[in-house]
């Protein structure tokens, strides 16, 4: 092993290690407004299907302020825009305790988009994880920094929802303490990236790499997002996973709630399907790794569906049809997510690959948003299990496109391998 190869192993590892630290109080502090915000929007209005929109403004948040995230780490470095984003994160946290204690509904709209800022962050994590990592690793780096989102992740729904339990169960100020825990939690996020993350690795891999530009976010970013075909695969497995997860994990806690289930019961469901959504991760990194990308992609899509489907068939008061579907659809998300964002990574050079994550991220975002304004409106319409069972056949369109995919590909190899006549 040449020198330079071993000091990019060293600072891997290093880097590594502090944005597992760093998203463990994000994970937390994200989940944990999310976990409320349903519920709260819905106290304050009186409307499902408003509640719904403020737990779907998370979606919205990291979709409006992932691209400027990603310009800034385009020009100055992963650490600063990290940092940003954890500390607008916090300030969404403030501003939605005041909502709980006032009952501004559009304070709490706002919280949550800027709460959205902060789970960006969290999810540009795992692209910074893969900075100075290996083609024969990357997968792997990128899973053992969302594995670190388990940590805070699980525990934030449970204890965010526990703490509504020391006000008035009459009163939207119960819900003040989970945000003002995400604030704190935030600023933590952001303390440590700042003050740790250092050398940044986005510099260090384009020093690495010969990089001397690396692009910012922008247009012809996308095209070459969505032109190149692995890439587009990629772009396809995040959007249809968000899609699915963000559509059925939105409604579920109102459907719980009309069933007579409690807010702390809701919270440990909601906890469950996280642990679906990271604590494999690192295992599902190196199966991604040795089977391929695309493989990976089809077998979440799949779990996505049966997920989607069980959900569709359990009755409000059932908990245990809630739990298993959920955590099956965390699953499937899990296996989408680190497969298709590695596909991303390995389609472009290292000064293209800030702008295109971004953008894919973004475009993962906001298919979530979509997904979240859409699954509250079709349960006010329709129910919870017409929902659930359209997102089934949405894992099931992933499915099928990523076989496709597969086909072709075998395909083109065989004929590559035909000799000459």
């Amino acid at each position: 092993m040449s020198d330079l190869e071993a000091e990019r192993r060293g600072i891997q590892k290093r880097v590594v290690r502090v944005l597992q630290l760093g998203v463990i109080p994000g994970g937390l502090a994200m989940t944990s407004g999310y976990a409320a915000a349903a519920l709260l929007g819905s106290e304050i209005t009186g409307s499902e299907t408003k509640g719904a929109l403020a737990a779907m403004c998370l979606s919205l948040g990291g979709t409006l302020l992932g691209l400027p995230l990603g310009v800034i780490m385009a020009r100055r470095g992963r650490r600063l825009g990290l940092t940003i984003g954890y500390l607008s994160g916090a300030l969404g946290g403030f501003l939605a305790s005041v909502a709980a204690l006032t009952g501004a509904y559009i304070l709490l709209v706002l919280g949550m988009v800027l709460i959205g800022s902060g789970q960006a962050s969290n999810l540009a994590a795992r692209y910074t994880g893969a900075d100075l990592a290996s083609d024969q690793d990357r997968a792997e780096s990128m899973s053992l920094v969302m594995w670190a989102n388990t940590v805070g992740s699980v525990l934030g729904p449970t204890i965010g929802l526990g703490l509504t339990s020391l006000g008035s169960e009459n009163s939207t100020a119960r819900f003040a303490l989970p945000y003002i825990f995400s604030t704190v939690l935030f600023s933590i996020a952001a303390s440590i990236i700042f003050k740790s993350l250092k050398p940044d690795p986005l510099h260090i891999a384009a020093k690495f790499g010969g990089v001397s530009d690396i692009k910012p976010p922008s247009f012809s970013a996308l095209k070459k997002l969505v032109s190149h075909p692995t890439a587009r695969l990629g772009l396809l497995g995040m959007m249809l996973s968000q899609a699915v997860m963000v559509g059925v994990m939105t409604v579920t806690p109102l459907h719980m709630k009309d069933g007579g289930q409690s807010t702390a019961f809701i919270g440990l469901m909601i906890s469950l399907h996280i642990v679906g959504m990271y604590a494999f991760s690192p295992l599902v990194g190196k199966l991604t790794d040795h089977f391929g990308c695309e493989v990976m992609i089809g077998l979440g899509a799949l779990m996505l569906a049966l997920g989607a489907e069980v959900a569709s068939h359990t009755s409000a008061p059932d908990a245990m049809g809630h739990i298993v579907g959920l955590f099956l659809v965390g699953v499937g998300w899990n296996f989408c997510i680190v497969a298709a964002g590695s596909l991303i990574v390995s389609a472009f050079e290292p000064g293209i690959r800030v702008a295109t994550q971004a953008s894919a991220d973004v475009l993962m975002t906001a298919t979530g948003a979509t997904a979240g304004i859409s699954s509250g409106l079709a349960v006010e319409q329709r129910s919870f299990h017409d929902l659930a069972h359209w997102a089934m056949f949405v894992g099931l369109a992933l499915a099928v496109i990523t076989t496709i995919s597969v086909v072709r590909r075998q395909k083109v190899v065989k004929n590559d391998e035909v000799p000459a006549t």
